[in-house]
């Protein structure tokens, strides 16, 4: 996205721009500055007073204000997870809680100011920073190698405008298998398992054109004249501006002196200011022009139409004018730009450090399962399926479950195998006959497969 920012005009008074970054000339660092740090200088820079905009390069996990007696703050960081360290009722589970914050460590910004500042000081001015301000903020949360999409939407959090600092809380429940084991089994400080990016927008300074423009009195005079009392009006829109520029350029009525600006980017942006300029100009030393306001507008008109234009005085009562006058003034002109930029950081669940914000449902003594508890689970596991299916076969040869009944609870044996236990109904066939009658006094139609069907659940 680009829109016209009018930073000086010498002649012309157009307004003050709002100061922003000035995306095309970031501030060089010396080769021997080792951290990662984008700074920019600010467009409203004079040799007294310069400002400098500091954008994050990483993220962190938000730290909270230590409370008294503590010497840190925590960490807005939480683990809860079930069923890795032993058998659970809720089954495999974990539940992580993080709150994630754009972030450049404070030795970085320190070394890359002192710099700054050193330099800026030595030319007798002085210098001042502060965080890019963002217009948008969107922020990803990744586990198990991919995006996490909890909110219903991506990426997982938009917000508009906000402060570059800010802390974006997510909470997820994870119930794959190998995510939740990731998660609670690493246990190491430098085992990283989920990560954060955030994507974030800002509006800053792109493609200075400067310019200056000199014209003779008479030959402009006279062709905006003719112009304007042929048409009875002149619209300032692109299309007609940049006919107009290149009819004077050509009877060499005016020059264009482009100090920073190709050509290329003068005659596609540039137009309308160019004659706005000289109209403008005119209008100041003749009194012959004065602005209209059309209702329809011309071909390339933003908006199209309801512009304001220029009409012509006949009685203006200048009508004599001196040929070696010359009129002349200057633009220095840039695009606010949408720049977008992504950073973010990977994070470990597990540690020495993290030992206190990790809970285990399972056993609270342990916080962080080891390999050695999965292949107890793993073993009892597999004597759970295989106790399972030598049930479902009975099951099946005495006629009490059909094929498909069959192949549907093999395939939830082996898929859940402890979590669900089929061997009640053939190892003990007074239970189950107990549970089919107590089931039966309600309903008549209670079969052995849907007895099956309720443990299952």
């Amino acid at each position: 996205m680009k829109n016209l920012l009018v930073l000086l005009a010498t002649s012309l008074f157009f307004g003050s721009a709002s100061a922003l970054p000035m995306l095309e000339e970031p501030v060089p660092l010396p080769a021997s500055f080792e951290g990662i740090i984008t700074i920019y200088p600010d467009s409203h820079n004079t040799a007294a007073v310069q400002n400098f905009w500091l954008a994050p390069s990483t993220a962190r996990i938000v730290r909270n204000p230590p409370k008294p007696g503590e010497a840190e703050g925590k960490l807005a960081f939480g683990l809860v997870h079930s069923g890795i360290s032993g058998f659970d009722p809720d089954g495999v589970s974990a539940l992580l809680t993080a709150t994630f914050q754009p972030y450049v460590d404070a030795a970085t910004v320190k070394q890359a100011t002192d710099l700054i500042s050193k330099s800026v000081e030595a030319a007798g001015g002085k210098a001042f920073f502060r965080y890019i301000a963002p217009k948008e903020t969107e922020v990803y949360f990744l586990v198990g190698g991919q995006y996490v999409d909890w909110t219903g939407r991506k990426p997982n959090a938009v917000v508009k405008g906000g402060l570059v600092e800010a802390g974006i809380p997510f909470q997820i429940k994870v119930k794959d298998s190998q995510d939740a084991r990731a998660l609670s089994q690493a246990g190491g400080d430098d085992a990283s398992t989920m990560g954060v990016q955030f994507r974030m927008k800002f509006d800053g300074i792109r493609g200075r054109c400067h310019f200056l423009i000199t014209g003779k009195f008479k030959e402009t005079y006279e062709h905006f004249k003719a112009a304007v009392s042929a048409s009875g009006w002149f619209g300032l829109a692109r299309a007609s501006a940049r006919v107009e520029i290149q009819k004077l350029v050509s009877k060499d009525a005016i020059k264009i002196q482009l100090y920073q600006c190709t050509q290329e980017k003068f005659d596609k942006y540039f137009p309308t200011e160019a004659v706005e300029g000289l109209m403008t100009q005119l209008a100041a030393r003749t009194g012959a022009f004065a602005r209209t306001l059309k209702a329809n507008g011309l071909p390339d008109a933003p908006g199209g139409g309801g512009m304001w234009g220029w009409s012509f005085s006949a009685g203006g009562g200048f009508e004599s004018y001196d040929e070696d006058r010359e009129i002349s003034y200057e633009y220095d002109l840039n695009f606010t730009e949408e720049q977008e930029f992504t950073f973010g950081m990977a994070f470990p669940t597990g540690g020495n450090q993290l030992k206190s914000y990790v809970k285990n449902l399972t056993d609270t003594n342990k916080p962080f399962p080891t390999s050695t508890d999965f292949k107890t689970i793993r073993t009892q596991m597999a004597a759970c399926r295989k106790a399972n299916l030598a049930a479902l076969k009975k099951l099946l040869a005495d006629g009490d479950i059909n094929q498909t009944q069959y192949d549907k609870y093999v395939e939830q044996a082996m898929e859940r195998g402890c979590y669900v236990d089929y061997t009640l109904t053939a190892d003990n066939s007074k239970l189950f006959g107990r549970q089919l009658k107590a089931l039966r006094d309600r309903r008549d139609d209670v079969s052995p497969a849907m007895l099956l069907e309720f443990q299952s659940k």
